[in-house]
């Protein structure tokens, strides 16, 4: 089912409607399959159904999460620019995908002698203008938002065998005390299973609508995090925190501090 979901989730991005007797002739499967996938997809507030199809929620202008309106996501920015106080000059760093990452990467200009490896396409342009040394990881160009986009080969490990990083950031779809780190996209978590191997420290930039929320992939347990960047968390997550020593990083000490100042 969830290659099948990749799939139907990209063809509406492109096509805005789809049908359910055209995607039952397409895939060869029955309607009543289609169904549960466009159901799936309603559920994760891609789709909208009505009879015979659905079609794409189009996202509010105001809310849209184009790169050039990054920075209107006040706790996105947030948690990217906390993120950058781990960030050093001369850093060897995996950049994943999402649009906190792709904040993140707007701001590292501010670093020199960076070395970015990333699979996060849309941050393309703003890593090259930062100067850093790009390693773009190839392989099937997806998106789960219909406005960032990443690419991922399905066996990762070919490229990253002699890959090494010391820091790796990413952000995260769904995070829950038994299940751990959950995706979207069966693409995502070819990426996700590698980052523990190649990076020294994992910082995970999550905000506080991630937890207790379950995605389709886990991808990770706790005990591979190191770092939780968040602008806030439930309470109940802080012996499964001290538990697996994941060190916790609030934006809201940021915003004491200013505060203080």
């Amino acid at each position: 089912m969830s290659k099948r979901l990749d799939e139907i989730r990209n063809l509406l991005f492109i096509r805005k409607r789809v049908y359910v007797n055209e995607l039952a002739e397409l895939y060869n499967i029955s309607v009543v399959s289609i169904r549960k996938y466009l159901c799936a997809l309603e559920e994760e507030g891609t789709a909208e159904r009505f009879y015979g199809g659905a079609s794409l929620v189009e996202k509010d202008p105001e809310h849209d999460s184009s790169p050039a309106m990054m920075l209107d996501y006040p706790v996105h920015a947030q948690l990217a620019h906390r993120a950058c106080k781990e960030i050093h000059d001369g850093d060897i760093i995996f950049l994943g995908s999402g649009r906190t990452c792709c904040i993140l990467a707007k701001l590292l200009h501010q670093f020199k002698n960076l070395s970015v490896v990333t699979n996060n396409i849309t941050a393309l342009d703003d890593l090259l203008a930062c100067g850093a040394r790009i390693y773009l990881m190839g392989g099937e160009v997806t998106s789960v938002d219909g406005k960032t986009l990443f690419s991922s080969p399905e066996n990762p490990q070919n490229f990253m065998d002699n890959i090494r990083v010391n820091k790796a950031f990413t952000s995260i779809s769904g995070i829950d005390p038994s299940t751990g780190l959950t995706v979207n996209s069966i693409i995502s978590t070819y990426i996700y299973r590698c980052i523990p191997t190649i990076a020294q420290s994992w910082y995970l930039m999550a905000s506080s609508d991630k937890f207790d929320r379950l995605s389709m992939y886990t991808v990770a347990g706790f005990e591979q995090i190191d770092y939780l960047i968040t602008n806030d968390y439930p309470e109940e997550y802080d012996e499964l925190f001290e538990q697996h020593d994941i060190h916790v990083i609030s934006t809201q000490e940021d915003e004491q501090e200013v505060e203080s100042a």
